[in-house]
């Protein structure tokens, strides 16, 4: 099958336009080198702050938008606040609609992979940062007692979660 007749998903944790910062300028320049390749891109992104754009569309076959929840219940999860936030039912349905492989976008995203056919499917995380040793930085510099904790425990579910990767085909 040549390159012209490839798809694949690529989930962001953010909206990847304008790219100005980090983790969003490798997502959105990943997604024009692999457009210039041939292969359609169906990209899937949470927003909470930066807005839809337009511009995506032209390098993408499909442009999908999911509200990342704000939902204070999910400190108290098992689930990591980033990645709790990004779960979404839609996004899992419209995964499942076919086999294109999958590039989830930081741990963040990583959370649809335990509700996919994995033996159907490519899925690959591509990890922007060792996310729990982040979390442990932070606490090591907040001085508000609150966050501190937050980041501690963050930072443990982090590090349990990071398990999930042996799910994923690299």
């Amino acid at each position: 099958m040549g390159s012209s007749n490839k798809q694949i998903h690529l989930i962001a944790f953010d909206v990847p336009y304008p790219p100005n910062y980090g983790g969003v300028i490798d997502i959105y320049y990943k997604a024009v080198e692999l457009q210039k390749m041939g292969i359609k891109i169906h990209l899937h992104c949470f927003e909470y702050g930066r807005p839809r754009n337009n511009q995506l569309d032209k390098i993408c076959e499909s442009v999908t938008y999911y509200k990342r929840s704000k939902s204070k219940f999910l400190l108290f999860s098992r689930t990591p606040y980033i990645v709790g936030t990004r779960n979404s039912e839609q996004l899992i349905a419209n995964l499942n609609k076919d086999n294109y492989p999958i590039i989830c976008e930081g741990l963040h995203t990583a959370g649809v992979i335990k509700h996919l056919n994995l033996k159907e499917r490519k899925v690959y995380v591509r990890t922007h940062n060792v996310e729990h040793d982040y979390y442990r930085h932070l606490a090591k510099n907040e001085s508000k007692l609150a966050h501190r904790m937050y980041y501690k425990r963050e930072a443990r579910k982090l590090k349990a979660f990071e398990s999930i990767l042996k799910q994923c085909s690299g």
